[in-house]
């Protein structure tokens, strides 16, 4: 079973998402000399690909930087919250009597801080 769980966060770490493409979005202005409505389009921008860190992610960040797999833990909690005004995921999780939280900021994957509780 670790097999699989270590095998599916690395299929998941390895996956590019793909942002949908969507339309130039349009304006409509009247033109003062002829009174005619003119299309303007303005251009978008080029986003590319979806940054940062899935929920899966943090989670597999949190757990491989205390030691453990998922299949060590009694339960696990993950959260997107802002702190300092900083996206980042609430990491909790508990192995046996000891709960473990972490901050994980959603855009880089950096470890913010965490606390141990035993």
């Amino acid at each position: 079973m670790k097999k699989i769980i270590t095998l599916a966060s690395a299929i998941i770490a390895s996956v590019v998402i793909a942002l949908p493409i969507i339309p130039p979005m349009t304006a409509l202005a009247a033109s003062s000399v002829t009174d005619k409505i003119v299309k303007t389009v303005a251009p978008m921008k080029d986003t590319g690909v979806a940054s940062g860190v899935t929920k899966m992610q943090a989670l597999d960040i949190a757990l491989k930087h205390a030691g453990y797999e998922m299949d060590d833990t009694l339960y696990t909690k993950v959260k997107k919250d802002y702190d300092d005004g900083m996206e980042v995921y609430e990491v909790e999780f508990r192995v046996g009597f000891v709960e473990y939280n972490y901050n994980i900021e959603v855009a880089s994957g950096q470890i913010i801080d965490f606390e141990i509780d035993d």
